[in-house]
């Protein structure tokens, strides 16, 4: 294939059926066409905001088919269609026609309810259009269409934010998951930031080893020390760094894909330290050993993280597995894969996984937990279970450790956990806990 917008809605079925994310299969796609930049450029844009959108145009559909059934792959390419009509700037003729054209290779019979669906859409415009599909809306059911997100998942950051004191902020949230994200790299060695400062990128605001790449970052990547990492993701490994013995040993607990694991790596290399990658997937495994520098320390062992060696590690990194909705500006589809009743057993897990992550500690070691989700089950009640359930734990101010990481960040200093926010603090939603095992 060779047209972007066939291209762009094969990803998404491709999304769709296997439950594949698009930040993986896009630059695979992406590096088997021989296209220009702006048509890959067109692909990026149509795939990545066809599905942060998917639900508000949906509902543009619904407007127009009176509850009729449409094909997934029909309802796809309409999709993409209002995508081009209202967040592009594609001409309305070409956006029309092309979609209709895309219709007529899979479904020829249904062009012609394609083409009545997107004129129509055209002729009412972006507003009117809105308007009309929120009448009879309040509340979060409101802003779920508004601002395309499920409405559990609007409940659910509204009583995070509640928590934080940070209420009145829902919709800024909601607006900076549908923004696209920066590309953030970060600079694991002296050598690294030396080479991409003299290159005048743009230092990261909210991590100290973050930059900004300007473009395709790939030809960076070559030099040593070079990551894409997002800056919250930087600043948990950081913040554990700044606190644990440097010279002990060392567990990243749920390691894949290793970009945590490259930067506690680096952090302890000049000092001895010894650190242990677990990872139970295999090829997720790779991924750790692909990140993490063959000169060492490292060892990648292919094992859950609830098989931690008991009282031996210094320092623990538990970046536990989660609905990872602090992460939805880059992995748009994650809104729409997580289901309220999958959270009791993530919870569940994530319990398992800190009750062992405080067996594996030894005596005055600290542990880190982290989530790419701010929601308080995962969060906030998991620290006050375990602190109930291991009375030799105390919370540590991890606020305080990462104003020494990251001076300019405003926290909340009035709790001792640490949420970072998409639309404060231009990160993932990130949240960290520090325990020390008396």
């Amino acid at each position: 294939m060779t047209n972007p917008r066939e291209i762009a809605l094969d990803l998404l079925v491709r999304v769709e059926q296997s439950d594949g994310y698009i930040n993986l299969l896009l630059p695979k796609v992406l590096g088997k066409v021989d296209l220009t930049d702006a048509d890959r450029g067109l692909i990026q844009e149509l795939s990545y905001g066809t599905l942060r959108w998917r639900s508000q145009y949906d509902a543009f559909i619904d407007s127009f088919t009176q509850g009729k059934v449409l094909s997934s792959k029909l309802r796809l390419v309409l999709q993409l269609g209002l995508h081009q009509l209202f967040r592009m700037r594609v001409p309305s003729h070409a956006a029309i026609h092309e979609s209709v054209e895309l219709v007529k290779k899979f479904e020829k019979n249904a062009s012609g309810l394609a083409n009545a669906v997107l004129r129509n859409a055209d002729r009412a415009g972006f507003e009117a259009l809105l308007a009309k599909v929120l009448t009879g809306k309040s509340g979060n059911e409101l802003l779920a269409i508004k601002h395309s997100h499920p409405t559990w998942v609007v409940t659910a950051l509204k009583t995070a934010l509640e928590l934080d004191g940070r209420g009145e902020e829902l919709e800024n949230l909601l607006d900076a998951n549908n923004q696209t994200p920066l590309v953030n790299l970060a600079a694991l060695t002296e050598e690294a930031r030396e080479y991409l400062t003299k290159l005048e990128l743009e230092a990261g605001e909210a991590s100290p080893i973050g930059f900004i790449a300007k473009g395709n970052p790939e030809p960076l990547l070559s030099f040593p020390g070079v990551r894409v990492q997002d800056q919250g993701s930087q600043l948990v490994a950081l913040t554990l760094l700044e606190v644990g013995n440097r010279a002990g040993n060392w567990l990243d607990m749920c390691s894949g894909p290793g970009g945590k694991s490259a930067v506690l790596q680096a952090g302890i290399r000049d000092h001895g330290g010894s650190l242990d990658c677990l990872e139970p997937n295999p090829q997720r495994a790779d991924l750790v050993r692909d990140a993490l520098d063959p000169a060492g320390p490292g060892e990648v062992i292919v094992a859950y993280g609830q098989e931690a060696k008991k009282n031996h590690y210094d320092a623990v990194l538990l970046d536990a597995p989660c609905s990872g909705l602090g992460s939805v500006r880059r992995k748009p589809e994650s809104r729409w894969r997580k289901k309220p009743e999958q959270l009791p057993g993530l919870v569940k897990t994530q319990a398992e996984l800190l009750d062992a992550a405080v067996e594996s500690l030894l005596p005055g070691g600290y542990l880190l937990y982290s989530t790419c989700s701010p929601l308080i089950q995962e969060t906030n009640a998991q620290i006050k279970s375990v602190l109930d359930r291991h009375k030799n734990l105390e919370l540590v101010n991890a606020n305080e450790v990462l104003s020494r990481v990251s001076p300019s960040l405003k926290l909340n200093e009035s709790r001792k956990t640490v949420q970072l926010w998409t639309h404060q603090h231009g990160t993932d939603a990130m949240f960290m806990a520090i325990l020390r095992k008396q």
